[in-house]
């Protein structure tokens, strides 16, 4: 059976009206597996016939609209809790001069980044995402191992940010027990953090093993919430600090240099300002939330780019000016940043609102924060229903089942979960593990990122059809900016975060990163017709088509 390759079929379905589409008169396909001879019904839609032409039949509800595939995005950043995650531990590592340069730096290099991502997304819409894009632009030679080294990066980064998005959550909820019951040692336990952290993980599952319309339902609740919080940051805060706000020059100028915990300074204060990038780096990422959601988007060629440009362009907007109005309200730095909660964000709020006030904001922000962990959680199965539909995770043919019961890949969901609660594990009670778990996510993702840039700008220049929505002569620019970020901002999560450098102190991101690394270099080629070098030749596919004529 003759059978074509077509790179960017967005490019050809951009020019159809509407949704709907005509019968194709021919349409010869070939199946996997048991499945191989036999005809698959005809795709009805655009976003069907698309998605057939890069060679996967619809299995997922397509029922999700431009505010759902925005909101994914929107929600796994969340400013309004990722941003008081990190709050007391940047104060230390910088005070407000650095939370405030290194977060709008971030943030305004991250909307490139998103642009360019955006570009790909449009022309390549799979659940796979990244993985699939790399394979499409590695072509035949490259492509396979381009593809799984990226599946893999980009699987674990998702995967390890269930945890860490939590782990900051339940901080939330302790540092608000911790202001009300000062004395009590149960909420300074390793046991008892765990127990909430697991419990947070158990809520943030439930919308996504349910149904598409819990999933709708959960993404207008978390979107309410954030602007709950959002309107009270920019009303409460500044009423209840009114004719106590510090000065610009504190805002601007004051760093405070607290990573060298030794007697003598072994970071310099250029230094310490380079690792309090984590702080806007842990924030701005996952644009590929959006693309994850393709297979289950409405006109997923144009919905999901803009989704995740606006996401990402909406989040900078709003949270830069919320950073300033936060650091204008900062009353005792040096209580702020001597505090002993779970998180010192909650040292702010007592200072700003009172201790009724800040328990009643730390609750909103682990609502808020739980929210931002259904949101990664629905980003992590889906890819691991995507690369499982592929082969490429040891027992695929589990995760990659859909429910019949509603279109979920339920199995998928449960995996990320019990690889969340074993790492929640391993991190109780260190912050030094907690921000590295951080750093090792956003290295693994920015990671899956590079491979993609590079490859869209190197081997697959040519390669690469844009669909009707796509940066023109911006492209090029924005992808060199975006490569020279990635490798600039990898290189400087790797570096030690405290000194001295001691077991306790030690940045574990560059053994996690050795750990991914290995894993997948491990599978990929492992002897005996065992490694993926021998069998895996890209994303598999389920349906291909070979002649489509549009009546």
């Amino acid at each position: 059976m003759a059978k074509t390759s077509i790179v960017s079929p967005a490019a050809h379905a951009s020019g159809a009206k509407g949704n709907e589409i005509g019968v194709c008169t021919s349409l010869d396909v070939s199946l996997e597996g048991s499945e191989h001879d036999q005809l698959v019904s005809q795709p009805r839609s655009r976003d069907e016939q698309l998605l057939a032409r890069l060679g996967y039949k619809q299995e997922l509800n397509r029922g999700l609209g431009l505010f759902e595939n925005w909101a994914a995005t929107f929600a796994c950043m969340n400013f309004v809790s990722g941003m008081p995650v990190l709050f007391g531990w940047v104060m230390m590592t910088g005070g407000p001069q650095a939370a405030f340069t290194s977060w709008t730096m971030v943030s305004t290099i991250s909307c490139g980044l998103a642009l360019a991502l955006a570009e790909i997304a449009a022309s390549l819409p799979t659940a796979g995402g990244i993985y699939f894009w790399a394979y499409s632009l590695g072509g035949s030679e490259w492509g396979p191992f381009l593809s799984w080294m990226t599946a893999w990066w980009n699987w674990s980064a998702w995967v390890l940010a269930v945890p860490g998005t939590q782990q900051g959550a339940t901080n939330f909820l302790l540092s608000a027990l911790q202001i009300n019951y000062p004395d009590a040692a149960l909420f300074h336990e390793a046991w008892f953090s765990l127990v909430l952290i697991l419990a947070g993980l158990f809520i943030a599952l439930l919308p996504n093993i349910t149904s598409q319309r819990w999933l709708r339902l959960y993404f207008r609740i978390a979107i309410a919430i954030f602007l709950v919080l959002l309107v009270l940051f920019w009303v409460w805060f500044p009423v209840a600090a009114a004719g106590r706000f510090r000065s610009a020059s504190f805002v601007f100028k004051t760093f405070h240099n607290g990573i060298n915990r030794g007697p003598t300074q072994q970071a310099s204060n250029a230094y310490c300002w380079l690792i309090s990038l984590l702080f806007g780096a842990w924030e701005f990422g996952g644009y590929d939330a959006s693309a994850h959601l393709a297979e289950e988007t409405q006109d997923a060629s144009k919905t999901v780019a803009r989704g995740m440009w606006l996401s990402t362009a909406s989040t900078a907007l709003l949270s830069i000016p919320t950073l300033i109005l936060i650091l204008f309200c900062i009353q005792d730095f040096d209580a702020l940043i001597s505090a002993t909660y779970a998180n010192n964000w909650a040292e702010f709020l007592v200072q700003v609102v009172g201790r009724r006030g800040a328990t009643a904001i730390l609750i909103m922000n682990w609502i808020d924060c739980t929210c931002a962990t259904a949101a990664v959680i629905l980003s992590a199965q889906r890819v691991t229903f995507a690369i499982s539909r592929d082969n490429i995770l040891p027992g695929s043919s589990i995760f990659r089942k859909v429910s019949k019961v509603n279109a979920t890949p339920v199995n998928a969901a449960l995996l990320v979960i019990c690889i969340a609660a074993a790492v929640s594990c391993t991190v109780l009670g260190s912050t030094v593990a907690f921000s590295a778990i951080t750093a090792t996510t956003v290295i693994c993702q920015n990671m899956s990122y590079l491979f993609v840039l590079v490859t869209r700008h190197t081997l697959g220049r040519r390669r690469f059809e844009p669909s009707s929505w796509n940066l023109g002569r911006l492209s090029r620019p924005l992808g060199y900016l975006s490569v020279l970020w990635i490798v600039f901002l990898s290189i400087v999560l790797l570096l030690p975060q405290v000194f001295p450098v001691s077991i306790e102190t030690l940045n574990y991101s560059p053994v996690c990163l050795v750990i991914v690394t290995a894993v997948s270099m491990i599978g990929w080629i492992l002897p005996f017709g065992w490694g993926g070098r021998h069998w895996f030749r890209g994303p598999r596919k389920t349906v291909t088509a070979t002649r489509q004529e549009q009546a």
